[in-house]
């Protein structure tokens, strides 16, 4: 440990501390270096997801969300952790995963099984024009079923969204 021996106290108060600020000056610069390092690499690879986002819709937070755990899946399946564990934080991202691709492609009513191999057709009568279709009475009654089904799994699918989103936190762990 050097000594430091000035004629007066505030000189020797003033030179201490000049000493030690020279390392802070040169970790502040490295930090600067960091964050613009780190910051172009992730300009980078989220551009492709960051450049959709629109401040006025959610949809958004499901895709980043989707687009982060695709990057971490695979870290998570070669890392060091125990197979027990492991297996289990995997089976939920890939899970996750697959629900908010569903609700991203907004498919439950095909997935429910509805019939949209009809037309629309306009006709004019006395009061002017009214829409008609030519769906047939069983695909009425089948898309009638089919869209209080979708419903119902898109429900169950956000509301397991966010069971499992609640997890997220014991996935670095």
């Amino acid at each position: 440990m050097d000594v430091i021996i000035a004629k007066t106290a505030t000189k020797s108060f003033k030179r201490f501390f000049k000493d030690r600020f020279n390392f802070f000056k040169l970790a502040f610069w490295e930090d600067k270096y960091y964050e613009l390092k780190w910051s172009v690499w992730a300009l980078r690879k989220y551009f492709k997801i960051v450049k959709k986002m629109r401040p006025w819709d959610g949809a958004y937070l499901y895709q980043m969300t989707k687009f982060q755990l695709e990057l971490l899946l695979p870290r998570i399946e070669n890392g060091w952790e125990e197979e027990v564990s492991m297996n289990k934080k995997i089976k939920d991202i890939k899970r996750l995963i697959e629900l908010l691709d569903n609700h991203d492609k907004d498919n439950f009513h095909e997935r429910c099984g509805y019939d949209g191999d009809f037309e629309f057709k306009f006709i004019e009568d006395d009061s002017g024009y009214r829409l008609d279709s030519t769906e047939t009475p069983e695909q009425k009654e089948n898309n009638k079923r089919a869209i209080s089904e979708s419903v119902e799994l898109e429900k169950r699918e956000t509301k397991e969204i966010g069971n499992l989103m609640s997890k997220i936190p014991t996935w670095w762990n």
